[in-house]
């Protein structure tokens, strides 16, 4: 009975978030406005810490910063074929929209100078997150229904100054991740293979739903260089950090009575607890800040992120009687690159804007409706206004143009074997607006 193998209990950290995959970069407004370009050898303000522990060598005395990102995404998608296990066509729409749900991702800085040569800090960021949300009853419910994934990260940081030219940091990462997910089951395709009467593939609908947390351990290191005194480098590692959400699995069944029968019959949905365990990838952040003359500095950033460790997805049941539902991904490795520069117009007034790309680690092989992820330029611009001599404002427009992406899922694919068939193009795009608000101490 391997076709029991593909009952589906959905994926969990797969689908549309701001940066490739479902990691998010918007930890820092003013970063955010040369699109990221030099923000791992940036010390501008706390909110830097985010990209690299060692800026935390530019405090003066004691500066903190906050800043809030809006995520304002555009998303639709035309599925030209959607069918049941058995080539039944599926009702249900076909051509759903804004399924990308808005979001605003908050982040903390703080840094203090201890002496001379040490600094503290600490960062508060949410560095993973998606949210994905379909119509119930739509043609593609047993890939995907519901996916909201948030990883909230609390980074206490410390550096050390050991030359004016040469600083490095270390972070503990501090990670707290909540995971919720849904959808339909073709209770209707299984209870024909099991023979139950009256049962009619894609008719008959239950529901897996699965809500899952978790704390966990991981580290940041980071260096920072003044190679003269218009050029700095700056070098940053994020390690992974192992999450096992565990929390409860249940299922809601049809009102024809077919999943009550598979569930006397065999112990099949049947609520119970559950785990999946989930790896966030380790990145490595290379920036570069040149300045030019007295009011233009260019910016360049290049980053890896090694999404190589998302191969699969396992959710586990306590429940004996529930097989593991296993979901590959096989993701690559992803790369983001961008330029940017700054103009400082006067002493309250500076200009940022850049441009950059991030490509999908998704291959075609694996994409789903759950992953509508894509290759993506970025363009951004942003301003900050010093106010008085201890606060500055910062403000960030930036829009993200995502490649159309085609999905073709089919039942002989690992794990679709109660998905059916679900083929077409998504397509989306993001205006992402921020502001921030920081604060030294004169």
């Amino acid at each position: 009975m391997r076709f029991l193998h593909a009952v589906p209990l959905c994926v969990l950290a797969s689908g549309q978030a701001l940066g490739a995959g479902y990691g998010l970069k918007e930890h820092s407004a003013d970063a955010m406005a040369a699109a990221y370009a030099g923000a791992a050898a940036t010390g501008t303000d706390a909110s830097y810490l985010a990209y690299n522990p060692a800026s935390l060598a530019d405090v003066d005395r004691l500066d903190v910063s906050a800043s809030a990102v809006s995520l304002l995404p555009n998303s639709k998608a035309d599925y030209t074929l959607a069918a049941a296990t058995p080539g039944t066509p599926l009702d249900g729409s076909r051509d759903p929209k804004a399924f990308i749900g808005d979001a605003v991702v908050p982040a903390i800085g703080l840094r203090y100078r201890l002496s001379q040569r040490w600094t503290a800090g600490l960062a508060v960021t949410a560095p993973w997150g998606l949210k994905t949300d379909y119509p119930a009853g739509w043609a593609g419910r047993y890939y995907a229904e519901r996916t909201q994934l948030l990883a909230v990260n609390f980074a206490p940081t410390v550096a050390y100054q050991f030359s004016p030219r040469f600083a490095a940091g270390a972070a503990l990462q501090v990670e707290y991740a909540k995971g919720t997910l849904t959808s339909a089951v073709d209770l209707g395709t299984l209870g024909a293979m099991f023979g139950v009467p009256g049962s009619m593939p894609g008719a008959q609908d239950g529901q897996a739903a699965f809500h899952g947390e978790s704390w966990s351990l991981g580290f940041v290191l980071g260096a920072m260089a003044r190679i003269n005194d218009h050029l700095r480098i700056g070098l940053s590692y994020r390690s992974p950090v192992h999450h096992i959400l565990r929390g409860p699995l249940t299922f809601t069944l049809d009102h024809a009575g077919v999943g009550a029968a598979l569930r006397g019959a065999t112990g099949l949905f049947t609520d119970t607890a559950a785990r999946a365990a989930i790896t966030t990838p380790d990145v490595i952040e290379l920036g570069l800040s040149d300045r030019l003359s007295e009011r233009w500095t260019g910016l360049a950033e290049l980053d890896w992120t090694n999404w190589r460790r998302f191969r699969e997805l396992r959710i586990v049941a306590a429940n004996p009687a529930q097989p593991d539902d296993v979901t590959p991904t096989n993701w690559g490795a992803g790369w983001f690159g961008s330029l940017g520069a700054e103009y400082r117009a006067d002493d309250r007034w500076r200009l940022r804007a850049g441009a950059g790309y991030d490509n999908s680690p998704a291959p075609q092989s694996t994409l789903g409706p759950r992953v509508p992820d894509a290759n993506r330029i970025w363009v951004s611009l942003g301003a900050r206004y010093r106010i008085d001599d201890a606060t500055a404002l910062n403000l960030t427009l930036a829009r993200l143009f995502n490649s159309n992406d085609v999905i073709s899922r089919m039942p002989l694919q690992s794990g679709n074997a109660l998905r059916g068939t679900l083929a077409g193009t998504t397509k989306s795009d993001v205006t992402v607006i921020g502001i921030e608000l920081s604060y030294r101490k004169p």
